[in-house]
């Protein structure tokens, strides 16, 4: 009896999922497909039934995780536009993000240092998310306050900089006080949040 499509969505997600992990951790070289696979309780049949290449499941767990962050979620009723924003930059910039332990980590800090040798398509997937998360900070920002498409650009960058260097850090005062002086330079130029 073949599988349903709610079955293999479910599986799909898992080695989506289990691959982020992975490749946030190891970097696209040291993921096997194999070592993926049994990491997920599968087997490497499984993977060909979902993705035709390593590269492929790369470039489509980026984005998987990407659509799973805060940002990607609507902002709840009640809060502001302002206030959404802050929420999302004090969590973003936080020891938690940096240790890894929020469940919905961000793509774009994690993957930093390993996306630049990777293909053209993995690149195009990894400024895809970056672009969509620009878009959506300008989204939220642009209903209070006075910023333009380099505002948005510098503060992203930084966020993204700041996590990916945090994580490099053995002294956790030196993370703190980078993920600080990053809220406090993001939340000026994000009108004082």
């Amino acid at each position: 009896m073949p599988y349903t499509k709610t079955h293999k969505n479910s599986t799909r997600e898992r080695i989506l999922e289990s691959s982020f992990r992975l490749f946030a951790m190891k970097g696209f070289e040291g993921v096997t497909i194999d070592g993926l696979m049994n990491n997920c309780g599968l087997t490497r049949g499984a993977f060909y039934a979902h993705f035709k290449s390593k590269a492929e499941l790369y470039s489509e767990a980026l984005k998987f995780r990407a659509s799973s962050t805060k940002l990607a979620n609507l902002k709840p009723e009640g809060i502001s536009n302002k206030q959404w924003l802050s929420l999302l930059l004090n969590n973003y910039l936080s020891l938690e993000h940096v240790k890894g332990e929020l469940s919905l980590s961000c793509p774009l800090a994690f993957l930093a240092t390993d996306i630049n040798m990777q293909d053209t398509a993995i690149k195009e997937a990894y400024a895809d998310v970056y672009y969509g998360m620009n878009t959506a900070i300008m989204e939220y920002a642009s209903s209070y306050c006075d910023c333009d498409e380099q505002d948005i650009f510098s503060v992203t960058a930084m966020m993204i900089g700041a996590v990916a260097i945090a994580r490099t850090l053995q002294s956790q005062d030196s993370i703190e006080n980078l993920l600080a002086a990053c809220r406090r330079e993001a939340g000026i130029k994000l009108g004082g949040i």
